[in-house]
């Protein structure tokens, strides 16, 4: 899933700094975790799909700890009542119309 955080309207955006990296690293496996909440049962292609992650010189996104979502295949809004049973204390998830943001810490 990581891949997606380096193309943001289908330009490349690499890392500036390690820690940016290892942000974006630590992000995508909390966003398999909350996947695998959403996505039980259903068939591989269908999962949760990072439409603006990681954006150098966009405030709240250049840092890879951002990130905005939706659901191959299922609503916003329902995604979102299901993850909200599973988002940490230090993580912060809101619906925001046609996406989710999520923000790791």
């Amino acid at each position: 899933m990581w891949k997606h955080a380096l193309l943001n309207q289908n330009k490349a955006a690499l890392p500036t700094c390690e820690a940016h990296e290892q942000h974006i690293v630590k992000t995508a496996q909390r966003l398999e975790e909350l996947n695998s909440w959403v996505s039980q049962d259903l068939e591989p292609w269908n999962f949760l799909v990072p439409t603006l992650w990681y954006a150098p010189g966009l405030p709240g996104y250049d840092e890879g700890i951002s990130v905005n979502f939706t659901h191959s295949t299922k609503d916003t809004a329902e995604v979102y009542d299901i993850l909200c049973n599973h988002t940490l204390a230090h993580e912060t998830l809101n619906l925001r119309d046609k996406y989710i943001y999520f923000k790791r810490c």
